[in-house]
């Protein structure tokens, strides 16, 4: 079986026999190694198959590319996969499938695109987007089966023309192996350790959580809270945590990795996700099998991998006086962090490992080339 993964921003280094890294030339390349790449890969077609070129210029006709630049631009993007033939195409993103639409019919073979959050959730709601709702539609008209991350991201795909009959939601997962609790015992302090990780965006909604530290705080909680992650919003945080006089309660440590933010699970006490939309977050995934507490804003697809009471706190999306709440339920009762936290390595080693989730998708790309889906009434 051949297959094509494509996967913009993921970073492939090999390492697998079965698998072939095809590297595409991007925007912020030289000029001149952008022309040489594309020279290479048009030769390449025409040795291979010529037949394919052509199609690919009618492609970027139809695509209604606004200037000769811009038709270039297309076939340019088009040429090097015009020479693959995949068994089954799967895009990880919902814009990826949508930039590549005329690569379907190209390719004539099963495709697979992944819907895991904010290309559904969000940016169909920002105003100027109508062509990618149009996108949306398009694609899930034509493929085979249509991943999601949650159930609540398959209801929400159905509004853009998802059939429910293609959506299959597989959850992410997380090696169990690696994100683990700490062998060694937490260091003995009275300060009650709260942990989050992801991109300083809006989405997440850092100023509700920055206000449930300041309850804490004003209620006489010795608290720390690390806060993991780079992006846009830096600065605004920055802002907010000096804004609160959080400087000494509060770390931005950026970016880190992997290994460093594995440390800094261990040695929390409860982690907390203030986001104001999600999939389902694999920050939280990784903090669950790490044995941590979770306390969450109910939005997206939480609700599917932490039940209120159970494996931590469910709140309500902007609301950090339910988020201090929760959070000050944990800081006064070390047996609660511990039993929820047993709770939240239980979940995932029984929903939410990579075993599982292998076996999962086996089962989909097998479904998908044997056309075991049936695609019943088409959604509205």
């Amino acid at each position: 079986m051949t297959m094509v993964v494509l996967a913009p921003r993921t970073r492939l280094t090999g390492g697998l026999d079965t698998v072939r890294v095809l590297r595409l030339s991007h925007p912020e390349d030289p000029s001149a190694l952008q022309v040489a790449q594309f020279a290479k890969d048009l030769i390449a077609l025409l040795f291979t198959n010529p037949d394919r070129l052509g199609k690919i210029v009618a492609a970027a006709r139809a695509q209604s590319c606004s200037s000769l630049k811009a038709a270039f631009g297309c076939v340019r993007a088009y040429t090097p996969l015009a020479a693959l033939r995949p068994d089954i195409v799967h895009f990880e993103w919902n814009s990826a499938a949508i930039d590549y639409l005329p690569m379907f019919d190209i390719w004539d073979c099963p495709v697979v695109v992944s819907c895991r959050g904010s290309q559904i959730n969000v940016r169909p709601h920002v105003p100027g987007n109508d062509k990618f709702i149009e996108g949306l539609n398009s694609t899930f008209r034509r493929v085979a089966a249509v991943h999601c991350v949650s159930e609540k991201i398959l209801q929400e795909a159905q509004e853009y023309g998802l059939n429910p009959a293609l959506g299959k939601i597989i959850y992410p997962a997380v090696d169990p192996e690696r994100f683990r609790p700490s062998d060694a015992p937490r260091t003995s302090d009275d300060t009650f350790r709260i942990v989050t990780t992801g991109s300083l965006a809006w989405v997440k909604g850092y100023e509700y959580a920055l206000q449930a530290i300041r309850s804490l705080v004003d209620n006489g909680i010795a608290v720390h809270f690390d806060v993991v992650g780079d992006g846009v919003e830096f600065q605004r945080v920055l802002y907010t945590i000096h804004d609160l006089e959080l400087e000494k309660r509060v770390k931005l440590h950026g970016r880190l990795a992997p290994d460093e933010v594995i440390h800094l699970l261990q040695r929390a006490d409860a982690f907390l996700l203030s986001s104001v939309s999600e999939g389902l977050s694999n920050a939280v995934l990784e903090a669950m099998a790490c044995g941590l507490p979770i306390v969450t804003s109910d939005c997206g697809g939480m609700n599917e991998a932490v039940t209120d009471g159970i494996e931590g706190f469910l709140t309500p999306v902007r609301d950090p006086r339910a988020m201090a709440d929760a959070l000050g339920k944990l800081a006064s009762n070390s047996e609660l962090r511990r039993k929820m936290g047993s709770s939240c390595r239980t979940r995932i080693l029984q929903e939410f490992s990579l075993d599982r989730q292998i076996e999962q998708w086996l089962r989909l790309y097998h479904a998908v080339l044997e056309g075991a889906l049936q695609k019943g009434p088409q959604a509205k």
